[in-house]
């Protein structure tokens, strides 16, 4: 049987964000994490080159704020799909 593993805060989170046009994902991350300090970087194109996807990597400080990253990412409208 597995055992859920337990997150320790603060820690190293990422997501991998999909959408259509890179710039327009850089921005999203730049308006969503303003002055907080994150890594971003090309992680994939579709086969078809329609999406593209993006690693963040963002210190978090607790599971609130993970969450809120995360919503806020989703809801952007440059954002395709957040994983």
């Amino acid at each position: 049987m597995m055992k859920n593993s337990k997150i320790e805060y603060p820690c190293q989170w990422g997501y991998r964000i999909i959408g259509t046009d890179g710039e327009s994902i850089k921005c999203a991350v730049e308006d969503i994490l303003g002055q907080r300090d994150y890594d971003l970087s090309f992680s994939n194109i579709s086969s078809k080159g329609k999406y593209i996807s993006l690693e963040l990597t963002v210190s978090v400080e607790t599971e609130a704020v993970r969450n809120r990253i995360y919503a806020a990412l989703s809801a952007h409208p440059a954002v395709t799909r957040v994983i």
